[in-house]
């Protein structure tokens, strides 16, 4: 006895297995979309606790102290530029993970008032939600550096000409009316 003929498209064991294989290619591929998302939240997520925790957060007070607070208690020369290139580095942190998991980099030229109206339930860009530390973050590396570095003679223009590439400065410096 002869198998199953479907006038001449071939047999049943044939359509089961090309079945099963676009099932699997299915499956694969949401399970891929599944992944990807949360990875992506979960970098967020991370970068989140970069730049409100710890190294960041410290250089965030150390700058802080020494353009907003008084004099007596002003941080020391090296303590502020450890502190300075903290900043710049945890900016360019924000950029690779901007860049590398795809989300839109917003200008941190905004004022907070404008980057409060973005943020809504109804967005699903939860890279929205980073803008204000980021704006921050920009302000106080612009102002340290306009105020200290050719005081201090700091030697930071590689590190400058990077963060040039995805901060304008003088934006920021009309965001803060310097």
């Amino acid at each position: 006895m002869s198998g199953l003929v479907f006038s001449g498209l071939g047999d049943l064991a044939t359509w089961v297995s090309v079945a099963f294989t676009l099932v699997a290619g299915a499956a694969a591929a949401g399970a891929f979309v599944h992944l990807r998302r949360r990875e992506r939240r979960q970098a967020l997520t991370d970068l989140h606790v970069s730049l409100t925790t710890a190294e960041t957060a410290r250089a965030r007070n150390t700058i802080g102290a020494l353009l907003y607070g008084d004099q007596s208690s002003s941080p020391s020369k090296a303590e502020s530029i450890e502190a300075y290139f903290a900043l710049i580095w945890a900016l360019q942190r924000a950029r690779n993970v901007f860049r590398t998991y795809g989300f839109h980099w917003r200008e941190l030229n905004q004022p907070q008032r404008r980057l409060s109206a973005l943020i809504s339930p109804r967005k699903r860009d939860a890279s929205l939600a980073l803008t204000w530390n980021l704006t921050e973050i920009a302000e106080n590396v612009v102002r340290f550096r306009d105020l200290y570095q050719r005081a201090w003679a700091i030697e930071d223009a590689d590190a400058w000409a990077d963060v040039g590439t995805y901060i304008s400065a003088e934006q920021v410096r009309r965001l803060v009316g310097q």
